[in-house]
């Protein structure tokens, strides 16, 4: 069968750039649910072959080299085609990059104990507290911020957002600068973040 097919009637998604982190996810969940069919997907071209009405979950995997750009696309093109999708992320570490670009997706910790993943997936997939929890805390980014966000993150200055986006280096900057304010983040903090998401 092809993997376009066996995305197509896959009714869970796990979206990684990295096999490992996808094949760990496939036997976690099938250990606890033999009967549901995965698949895994790393870019949001293969996003487009499955068939959203079977789709009854996504689990995105967000490691140092995800390309952010790429991950929030897809869960975008996902949540458009079925707007009720419960999701989840799974991120190798907690910075306020992930929360900002999706504040209506669940994040955890990739070093979380595998039993309260699986129970976070197991709650979503079974529609208990399926409506995701909306982040009331966090600043919303519009989404415009939310692609220069996804820039700065993949370590582009402003002046490579600025020819990226078409934007003027004016905007780049204002745009870095409202950023870091609606997410409270000074700049020493920022490169930290940002550079580790390089190294």
């Amino acid at each position: 069968m092809s993997e376009k097919n066996v995305v197509s009637i896959a009714n869970v998604l796990i979206y990684s750039e990295d096999i490992f982190s996808a094949q760990g996810l496939t036997t976690l969940i099938k250990f606890y649910r033999p009967s549901l069919r995965i698949s895994h997907i790393a870019s949001p071209q293969e996003a487009y072959a499955a068939n959203s009405n079977k789709v009854r979950f996504v689990v995105a995997v967000a490691t140092q080299a995800t390309n952010l750009m790429s991950l929030m696309n897809t869960m975008q093109y996902l949540r458009d085609a079925k707007p009720d999708l419960p999701c989840l992320v799974l991120s190798d570490a907690l910075d306020p990059v992930l929360p900002a670009l999706m504040p209506d997706v669940p994040t955890l910790c990739l070093n979380t104990p595998i039993r309260h993943i699986y129970e976070s997936i197991s709650r979503l997939l079974s529609r208990k507290g399926a409506a995701s929890p909306h982040y009331s805390a966090l600043p919303l980014l519009t989404q415009r911020q939310r692609e220069v966000l996804c820039l700065l993150a993949s370590g582009a200055s402003a002046q490579d957002v600025s020819a990226e986006l078409g934007i003027s280096l004016k905007t780049a900057y204002v745009h870095r600068r409202d950023i870091l304010m609606r997410l409270n983040i000074t700049p020493n903090y920022y490169r930290g973040v940002f550079s580790g998401r390089l190294s």
